[in-house]
């Protein structure tokens, strides 16, 4: 088993001493209560398959319990199956595959200040999406939702944003509510 590296609060110092990087030093010279370790990538990969496919398989066994009173063009429990599936086939995917990589590890990068905000401001508008959606209905928040992330990405595509948003947004309209009758909030425009 290779070894973990620690950095904590003042490990240049140590590094410094030990002639090492500071993200480098051994975890026996690092003592301290505000200890992070240091994951590799093969390990992060692994750990990130085995929850998706726990996700996966949690969804499937709660679309099972969805109870179908009316007749359907397609039953409500038929997307929840297909993304449980889709979850758990590529959880267990994604695990194998880095079980499997032979190659040198790689630690993982904390994201600095912009890493984190972008981050940050992805949760949030995931969270609006998903509170605007029953408001504005699928199509429009999808727009939003598309054309803000893409925005947000890469502020100089802003035609490029608009544009996938509202192509993205109709095709969910059409997708979801038309072609296949689920039971999706239209919104105030799509009524009708």
């Amino acid at each position: 088993m290779k070894p973990l590296f620690a950095v904590k609060h003042g490990s240049k110092a140590i590094a410094r001493q030990m002639r090492c990087s500071p993200l480098r030093v051994p975890r026996s010279e690092s003592v301290g209560s505000r200890e992070v370790h240091v994951k590799t990538l093969r390990s992060a990969d692994m750990a990130a398959g085995i929850i998706l496919a726990a996700i996966g398989i949690l969804t499937l066994w709660a679309s099972t319990t969805i109870v179908t009173t009316m007749e359907h063009r397609l039953s409500p429990r038929a997307l929840p199956y297909a993304v449980g599936f889709l979850l758990a086939a590529c959880g267990v995917g994604m695990a194998l595959k880095a079980r499997r990589f032979r190659g040198p590890d790689t630690p993982i990068e904390w994201p600095d200040g912009i890493g984190t905000r972008t981050i940050l401001v992805a949760l949030v508008s995931i969270g609006l999406y998903n509170g605007l959606m029953n408001l504005l209905g699928l199509p429009i928040a999808t727009f939003l939702y598309i054309a803000f992330s893409i925005w947000f990405l890469d502020r100089a595509k802003w035609l490029v944003a608009l544009v996938t948003g509202l192509v993205c947004g109709l095709a969910s309209h059409y997708v979801f509510i038309g072609l296949l009758g689920l039971s999706f909030p239209e919104g105030i425009f799509f009524q009708g």
